[in-house]
């Protein structure tokens, strides 16, 4: 799966949100696993604005995650809150780290997906540190119930060997 929406704003803002799939390493991992879910990571980059994101875009976005997640019942989302990019915070003094604030962001957006999905879901946080440079990171799976003993072994995949993963995608 390779697919990309755009969503743009009358205050000008565009925001690009982009479903891939393309994880061999963890195909190669799972064999038997793997016909039972397909690994689709979103991937969401602001290509215009400066300010704040305003909840209406959360809203679109959850309603494209719900459209493409009903109409492909192995698919589990993953989702990789970087440090690339900041998101300016509608409180300007607050200090939050980038990385730390999309985590956040985050977990608004998919609890706006849990109020609009047809089935239960979860969200599986995975913080991933390192001390070479002192990092902090997060992911998240977002994945239906019948999939969690799956999610696990995922979970447990990317914390132990996430370097590996990243750098053959």
């Amino acid at each position: 799966m390779n697919l990309s929406f755009d969503i743009n704003t009358q205050e000008g803002d565009k925001v690009v949100v982009s479903l891939s799939s393309s994880y061999p390493y963890l195909k190669d991992i799972f064999p038997a696993q793997s016909q039972e879910f397909e690994l689709v990571e979103v991937s969401i980059i602001r290509e215009k604005g400066n300010g704040p994101i305003k909840v209406e875009v959360f809203g679109r976005i959850a309603d494209i995650l719900v459209s493409i997640a009903e109409d492909n019942p192995t698919t589990i989302l993953f989702y990789f809150c970087d440090i690339v990019e900041g998101i300016p915070h509608p409180r300007m003094g607050r200090d939050i780290p980038s990385h730390e604030y999309r985590n956040y962001l985050f977990k608004l957006l998919f609890q706006r997906y849990c109020e609009k999905a047809s089935e239960h879901w979860s969200d599986i946080e995975v913080i991933l540190r390192s001390q070479e440079p002192l990092l902090e990171m997060y992911a998240h799976f977002l994945v239906r119930d019948r999939h969690l003993p799956l999610v696990e072994l995922l979970r447990k995949e990317v914390l132990n060997n996430f370097e590996t993963i990243s750098s053959q995608k």
